[in-house]
């Protein structure tokens, strides 16, 4: 098992353990609402004399209440109280039998709890918002809510909800709350209702409206943005899924909870309980749109196949349940088919986590919005299920909104830094023709031109072989300097060993046999500037072995290790002292443009040793790309 295994391990674990304690801490409290309010409705009774409406608190109706099936007992005047059976609130009515009968999704029912101690100083509501399906609420047989008709007789869907808000009747101790619900497609009372102040009410409804669509003008610029950011990078990839994610993000936040009560109009006032199944659909894109975008953006390695299968996962879970309706409004099959996707998460924050141990940039925050955003989706779910009684509605939007405010963060950042780069590029790309002609001017000096000529003019008469080969590598040695002056990238190293030979062949023709060159080459699949080897062999010929009446060797190895690819330029002439400056050309030919040149534009450095009467030695180690190592 490698390091870098048991390393991504560990920390994944680590991970897991963060995420699922946010997502298990907040709902200890949030999933049993009568513990948390010290309410308790057993037998269809409850007691709120502990609560004071009149500084805002309110109180979730969850618990025991009596269930009227196929029945609205306070719109058809049935006096008679006698319930079907007793069920959980917030539950789906497909979790219940009457008479050995399973209950299915679709049709009318009433739910009735009786409450003691209400205060009677001020007007107070009970609301019922995220419910799929119509329902009306009735305090004492009085109208006092509407989460979407208005209580005229007339069967028209609207979207806004509507309060009539009342002042109990002090001269009762208990207070009947009836919930009538009409449902096409869903299964019943499947929120909490909740009991408050009117003018809390208000404020919080209102308040929820403005912050929900300071959101969506948010986003609606970040997705202008993406654009933006698209068409001055040139790079649509990256940006598409940002620019999905923001458009998608916006239909969620349009088409759930108040967003509805203004928007509804956009969508041809169609039925909610259809638009609130697409809230179902819009989570599962948003996860896929997050997935794409991170893999784009760290590089995660993950096969297309694998893709495939996810992003096919994806879309089955979110649009198959359409053929049957039941299992999108039954919480219980609803919560089992977006587990689906929590395996996604974990596989994603597996995956994300290795990009953390690797120090990729930016890795570290993309997890952690990452994992927020995997807590709030779990949470939101069990929001719309009705497992949780506290209005937490705006959690997943808040943190899709922070996920997508850090991938414009993101992406302005290497923006600039590409923008700037782009500055930087243009100025080395100046400098650099500028250190090429400068440099090819060294090379080509008129003494080499002289010695090479004079000594092809003697191997006309004596050997016109090897004048006519000394005529080939003479040539080829003019054309690579030339080249390197249009050469605005490195070249393959192969081709700068064929100008280190050309040059080699010359200067030996020259010498004889005072003068030997070894090749060690063990790797050739990197690039070097041109014209920054020959130069340093050049160096060990005048300055090393030549200086010496014997003579020497020069030795060119190259080699690979797990992050650099190497040159060694090897001689055993008569050595410097490399702590002492002179000014007799002891610096080598170009030196100072060579080690600019590797460092610029590949990110080398050079490695200069040397012993007097022993040689010199020059290493260059070239950086691996990422996919070399």
């Amino acid at each position: 098992m490698s390091l870098n295994f048991k390393r991504n391990t560990i920390f994944v674990v680590t991970v897991m353990v963060t995420v699922l304690a946010c997502i298990i801490l907040p709902l200890l409290s949030y999933l049993n609402p009568a513990v948390l309010d010290n309410l308790k409705i057993v037998s269809a009774r409850a007691d709120v004399s502990d609560y004071d409406f009149s500084k805002g608190e309110s109180v979730s109706l969850a618990g025991e209440w009596e269930f009227y099936w196929n029945k609205h007992i306070v719109s058809n005047n049935i006096t008679e109280r006698n319930p079907d059976l007793y069920v959980s609130v917030p539950s789906s009515w497909t979790d219940y039998e009457i008479k050995g009968k399973e209950l299915s999704n679709g049709g009318i029912a009433s739910y009735r709890v009786l409450v003691k101690n209400i205060d009677a100083t001020y007007p107070i509501v009970v609301s019922v918002f995220n419910m799929p399906g119509e329902c009306n609420v009735f305090l004492d047989g009085e109208f006092i809510f509407s989460n979407r008709s208005v209580p005229n007789g007339s069967s028209k869907s609207v979207a806004e909800p509507y309060a009539n808000p009342l002042v109990a009747d002090s001269s009762k101790t208990y207070h009947e709350i009836v919930v009538e619900v009409d449902c096409d497609y869903s299964s019943g009372l499947t929120s909490i209702p909740v009991l408050s102040d009117y003018n809390g009410y208000l404020n919080d409804f209102m308040s929820s409206i403005a912050l929900r669509f300071i959101l969506i003008g948010i986003v609606a610029f970040f997705a202008i943005g993406a654009l933006a950011i698209a068409v001055m990078r040139r790079d649509i990839s990256d940006q598409l899924w940002l620019f999905l994610l923001c458009v998608v993000f916006i239909f969620r936040m349009l088409i759930s909870n108040e967003g509805y009560t203004i928007s509804h109009g956009i969508f041809g006032d169609v039925n909610y309980e259809i638009m609130t199944s697409l809230i179902f659909v819009s989570t599962y894109i948003i996860k896929l749109c997050m997935l794409m975008h991170l893999v784009n953006v760290l590089g995660l390695k993950i096969s297309h196949i694998t893709l495939s299968l996810i992003a096919t996962g994806f879309l089955v879970c979110a649009f198959v349940p359409y053929f049957t309706y039941d299992y999108i409004y039954m919480a219980k099959a609803y919560m089992w088919i977006q587990s689906v996707a929590y395996a996604f998460d974990i596989y994603m924050i597996y995956k994300l986590s290795g990009a953390v141990v690797k120090k990729k940039k930016f890795a570290v925050p993309y997890l952690v919005f990452f994992c927020i955003n995997a807590v709030s989706i779990v949470i939101d779910n069990l929001y719309l299920c009705g497992y949780i009684s506290n209005t937490v509605s705006f959690v997943m939007p808040f943190a899709c909104f922070l996920f997508i405010s850090l991938m414009l963060v993101v992406h302005i950042s290497d923006t600039l830094n590409d923008y700037k780069k782009a500055q930087r590029a243009a100025e080395l790309e100046k400098e650099l023709a500028e250190l090429n002609m400068t440099l090819m001017l060294s090379q080509i000096q008129p003494h080499f031109m002289y010695n090479a000529l004079n000594t092809i003019k003697y191997l006309t008469k004596k050997d016109p072989q090897k004048a006519e080969n000394a005529v080939v590598k003479f040539s080829g040695y003019l054309r690579a300097n030339m080249d390197s002056l249009t050469q605005k990238e490195p070249i393959d190293f192969s081709k700068e060993l064929e100008h280190v030979k050309n040059y080699a062949e010359i200067e030996k023709l020259r010498f004889g046999d005072r003068l030997k060159i070894e090749y060690e080459i063990e790797s050739e699949s990197f690039k070097v500037p041109p014209l920054t080897v020959q130069p340093i062999v050049e160096n060990a010929i005048k300055h090393g072995v030549n200086q010496k009446a014997e003579g020497g060797t020069v030795t060119i190895k190259t080699y690979e290790t797990g992050s650099y690819n190497v040159i060694c330029v090897k001689d055993d002439g008569v050595g410097f002292d490399v702590n002492e400056k002179k000014n007799d050309g002891r610096s080598h030919v170009g030196f100072t443009n060579i080690k600019k040149r590797l460092e610029v534009m590949l990110d080398a450095h050079i490695e200069v040793e040397s012993k007097i009467g022993e040689g010199t030695t020059v290493t260059v180690k070239i950086p691996k790309k990422e996919e070399e190592q």
